[in-house]
């Protein structure tokens, strides 16, 4: 879908923010931010490409000094902004009636076939199981929601 918001990730150790940029801004009919860098930012690259999206993100200092400040919260020592690390985040999102996977290392969504919000949870598990049944013995995988307070 050309309305899928993809930021292309140039800075290393900030997938987990570029996840959550893809969640928010490909949901951006369902949430209203406040006024901030966030919003923002979103105005500023609604129709910029994936890569010129990763560019104007490594020049918004708001969103920048958020993902370093978040960083340093929590239980694990968060590692240095250039240490190479094994672990990865991408976002699995309903837009336009097909489940899309947003990486910030490529170029391109991923779409994974229709869906809906009622059927997200069952098809995005399908895909997360392809992931996971490549290495079973692999314990390492996280799974977040961002779902509605209702």
């Amino acid at each position: 879908s050309y309305s899928t918001h993809l930021v292309r990730r140039f800075a290393q150790n900030a997938c987990g923010t570029i996840a959550l940029l893809h969640s928010i801004g490909n949901n951006l009919d369902k949430i209203q931010l406040g006024d901030g860098c966030l919003k923002q930012f979103f105005e500023d690259t609604k129709q910029a490409t994936p890569e010129e999206r990763g560019e104007m993100l490594m020049k918004n200092a708001g969103v920048i000094n958020a993902h370093q400040e978040l960083a340093q919260e929590g239980q694990t020592e968060a590692p240095s902004p250039n240490e190479p690390v094994n672990f990865h985040f991408v976002a699995l999102v309903c837009k336009d009636g097909d489940l899309y996977e947003l990486d910030g290392r490529k170029s391109f969504p991923i779409n994974h076939g229709p869906t809906t919000p009622d059927s997200l949870l069952e098809d995005g598990a399908k895909v997360i199981r392809e992931y996971t049944s490549r290495d079973p013995d692999d314990i390492r995988f996280t799974v977040v929601a961002l779902t509605a307070t209702d």
